[in-house]
């Protein structure tokens, strides 16, 4: 499951907090007293009344001797049940369906339970269909059951460990088609109605059932022997193979990878409206939103292969292999993560999976700033989406690609093959993987997982550079500054850096086991580039402290791509006059990786010189649609800069290939607090684009411009009827305008409506706009309000804690960045005046590096010293 877009943000709170939140408890995996062997589903749907009429037939063995059973069955109304054929007495809790035997079930043997029901479903199963507001909405029903929403359409035993083969067999209406697990054995029409069956020939969990039906354009392929189908709303072809052309490809990879062959009888995927997540990786039948489909215009810089590359990999992660418990549930998304990015480096390179796997640390960081740190198996909390976060699927993947850098590729492909091998249609948890990789590779891994993924937190190195002439060394000062106190370890990791000198890389590989080292590398001549981790492949901060010479060598020259992205950041909060030259050389050559054009342009940003500007304006029509955006992005630094504001504008009239620089144009023209925002934005707003982006960035600039007379356009765009994407931004910026309009009543009352809105995706934005409003009379509607969505009663519980902590209000943070803003302003010039009067410092490449110490020293050039790798004598912590 991919819980979300990537361009989409979490709710953020202001600083890091305990996950567990008062109330929650401790969850372990039921106890399993049967078995379920296969479940049977016959269902009618009734798309006019929302309703759902049905026999689940569920065949089950004893473990031990039972008289009763329970199924999870959330408001299903059963009407009769039956067992071997027979009436058995039961009760309904509402949560739970108790079944008494007619005889006690002994060990070994089996019985066939079939519970009567009908239902109208509010999770689990969602019907949609077109109304007033929204005419042209598609006719369709879907599932979604991850974590334990199956119980709310069928009755289940509804644990991940519960694998049974499965069948459904639909009836809906004629003029639709439906997708659900395995194949399809039979396709009748009868009286209007059409009913399809599924059979699914292998044991999954029921979680992983489904069923879609809707009005579909179909597609089929094959990979090998599997065949491969896409069903996609009419009239969609062309945007659905923009998203799901490569799949072949990736079952390829993957295959390749896991050292397993697809595991199952084919491979569907569909698109589907309102879709409450960004997928979900039901075994041979992926569901998919439909808000990924996209055009030519807007492929120049999004495809949606994160999201097609993660719903796959689960096929084997979460579906071949499935965790015991929701609680090692990274074993199903930190996998499906990481395999985003090595289909990243498989087929687009290196750099763009350098840029995915830095997307992922950030999102993981940021939660840990603004939410929570915990660790990555834990058991205490409310609901099991509650540990759908970015530490399950983000750190999760990053801890992956810790291990693959530590074992190296053979040994990492080795275990991991191993471990798919060992468990293929078992249940793991996290010791079964640690066990797997210590018999393929020799390694005990224990130390590892315990720091990883048992304990919060994660290393914050601080690491100086500094060379010894007179020593002919190099010396590396490295700490770890995490705190301790919350269960956080000092760390063991390995830290590589690779010392360039007389145009000759040597690479160090340094072992970090305390919290503080001191290491000394020989080395013969003054180095042009020292690159501390130069593919940031650590998981954690790191905060190197260099010359700044050898950042502007490293951004000139360093054969890594994320290496010249770090010396861009790094330059970008230097800002003096050669660090803004080196940025704009580097933003203005087209031959380097976007992503470090992108970071010279958000640096060149936050030093905001004239000597900034004009390299930014110099690239304003650079050939990379990526690169453009961030430059956009970076003007709106320019507060009230006339010529600034002139070209934005001009941007936004005439428009650009692409949707996304005219999204960040407008965000931009709000920052600038142009006298015309107002009007030029509402213009922009009106339109369309791939998931509106435009328009949202046109809310956003209008929250940017803090001018009172926003709050009624951006108010307005909230509307249901509007937009999904629309709305929710719009949402915001209710939120961030309130304040300066004076209306923070009518916000308050806004967001306490929109609790109860039907689209997710608006609900979950009332959240964020809450904490950015800071008023604490929305605490009763978000205590009050009846939410079905463990994911949005989880965002609420968050949010009334901050508001109850007293979370910084919106106008004290505005406050603070206008001071800030106004001491860089101060600080920038005198940096400019000084380094006008004070000659450059950066290190001479010297003629020959012996010669030119024992010059500088005084004495004889020194002998040669040994390669050292390891702490100097006495270089732990004294």
């Amino acid at each position: 499951m991919r819980c979300c877009h990537r361009h989409a943000s979490e709710p953020a709170l202001p600083q890091s907090r305990a996950f567990s939140l008062p109330g929650a408890t401790e969850h372990y995996a039921a106890e399993r007293p049967i078995r379920a062997e296969h479940v049977r589903i016959e269902l009618s749907l009734d798309f006019d009344q929302g309703r759902i009429t049905g026999v689940c037939t569920t065949r089950v063995s004893a473990v031990r001797l039972v008289s009763t059973l329970t199924f999870d069955a959330v408001d299903l109304d059963v009407s009769s049940v039956t067992v071997d054929g027979r009436p058995a007495r039961f009760s309904n809790s509402g949560a739970h369906v108790r079944v008494e035997l007619p005889l006690p079930l002994t060990p070994g043997n089996a019985a066939e339970v079939a519970l009567h029901y009908a239902a109208r479903p509010r999770r689990g199963l969602y019907f949609w269909g077109p109304e007033a507001a929204y005419p042209d909405r598609p006719r369709q029903a879907w599932t979604q059951n991850q974590d334990t929403d199956a119980r709310c359409w069928f009755p289940c035993l509804d644990t991940p460990a519960q694998k049974a083969t499965s069948e459904l067999i639909a009836t809906f209406p004629e003029g639709l088609m439906a997708l659900s697990n395995g194949v399809l054995v039979t396709d009748s029409v009868r009286e209007g109605r059409r009913t399809q069956h599924y059979r699914m020939e292998q044991p999954h969990s029921p979680y992983l059932i489904t069923l879609a039906v809707g009005d579909f354009e179909e597609l089929t392929d094959t990979v090998g022997t599997v065949p491969l189908r896409y069903l996609f709303p009419r009239g969609r072809r062309e945007d659905a193979l923009r998203c799901i052309r490569r799949t072949p490809e990736m079952v390829r990879v993957f295959q390749e990878a896991t050292g397993e062959p697809f595991p199952w009888s084919g491979y569907a995927q569909v698109f589907l409206t309102e879709f409450i997540f960004g997928g979900m990786e039901n075994t041979t039948a992926t569901s998919l939103t439909d808000s990924v489909l996209h055009d030519a215009r807007a492929h120049a810089d999004y495809n949606a292969e994160p999201l097609i590359s993660h719903e796959l990999a689960h096929q084997w992660f979460g579906d071949l292999l499935t965790c015991r418990d929701w609680p090692h549930g990274w074993l199903n998304e930190g996998f499906a993560t990481w395999f985003e990015v090595l289909w990243k480096e498989r087929a687009d390179g290196v750099d763009e999976a350098d840029q995915h796997r830095l997307t992922d640390l950030e999102a993981y960081l940021s939660e840990v700033k603004e939410r929570y740190a915990r660790a990555i198996v834990s058991r205490r909390f409310h609901a099991p989406l509650d540990v759908f976060d970015r530490h399950l699927y983000e750190k999760g993947g990053l801890v992956l690609h810790e291990l693959r850098r530590r074992l190296g590729d053979e040994l990492f492909f080795r275990g991991l093959r191993h471990y798919v091998s060992r468990h293929r249609h078992g249940s793991v948890e996290t010791v079964d993987l640690a066990r797997a990789f210590e018999q393929a590779t020799g390694h005990n891994l224990d130390g590892f997982f315990d720091q990883y993924v048992f304990a919060p937190g994660h290393p914050e190195l601080k690491v100086e550079v500094r060379y010894e002439a007179e020593e002919a060394r190099l010396r590396l000062k490295v700490r770890q500054v995490q705190r301790t106190d919350a269960g956080t370890p000092v760390f063991r990791l390995p830290l590589d850096v690779v010392v360039n000198t007389e145009g000759r890389d040597v690479l160090h590989r340094l072992e970090v086991t305390d919290a503080e080292h001191f290491f000394h590398l020989p080395c013969p001549a003054a180095p042009t580039q020292v690159r501390v981790d130069p593919r940031r492949d650590v998981l954690g901060t790191l905060d190197v402290d260099k010359s700044v010479g050898l950042w502007m060598e490293e951004l000139r020259s360093a054969p890594e791509s994320r290496a010249r992205t770090e010396a861009a950041h790094a330059l970008g909060r230097d800002g003096g006059f050669r660090a803004v030259e080196a940025l704009g050389v580097a933003l203005g050559d087209s031959r380097l990786f976007w992503g470090t054009r992108a970071a010279s342009a958000k640096a060149l940003g936050r030093i905001r010189t004239p000597e900034a500007r004009a390299r930014l304006l110099a690239s304003l029509r650079a050939e990379n649609p990526r690169v453009r955006r961030a430059v956009v992005a970076a003007l709106g630094e320019f507060r009230r800069d006339a010529e600034v504001i002139a070209l934005l504008r001009a941007l936004l009239q005439s428009g650009d290939t692409s949707y996304f620089v005219e999204a960040e144009a407008a965000r931009s023209y709000g920052k600038l607090r142009a006298s015309d925002a107002l009007t030029v934005l509402e213009t922009t707003a009106t339109r369309s684009s791939f998931q509106d982006v435009i328009a949202v960035g046109a809310m956003d600039g209008l929250a940017e411009s803090q001018d009172p007379a926003a709050f009624a356009l951006v108010e307005a765009r909230t509307a249901y009827g509007q937009p999904p994407f629309l709305r929710r931004a719009a949402t915001q910026a209710v939120a961030k305008l309130a304040e300066v309009a004076g209306r923070q009543r009518e916000a308050v009352d806004l967001l306490s409506e929109l609790l109860r809105d039907p689209m997710f995706r608006v609900q979950m934005g009332v959240f964020e706009a809450a904490r950015t409003l800071g008023d604490r009379r929305i605490i009763g509607a978000l205590e009050g309000t009846p939410l079905s969505d463990a994911r949005a009663r989880r965002a609420a519980r968050e949010t009334v804690r901050s508001l109850r902590e007293g979370e910084p209000q919106a106008r004290e943070l505005a406050a603070l960045r206008e001071e800030v803003d106004a001491l860089k302003e101060v600080t920038r010039a005198m940096r400019e005046r000084l380094e006008v009067l004070t000659p450059s410092r950066v290190p001479e490449k010297p003629a020959s590096g012996g010669a030119r110490r024992a010059k500088a020293a005084g004495k004889k050039a020194p002998t040669a010293r040994k390669k050292v790798g390891k702490p100097s004598k006495g270089g732990r912590r004294r």
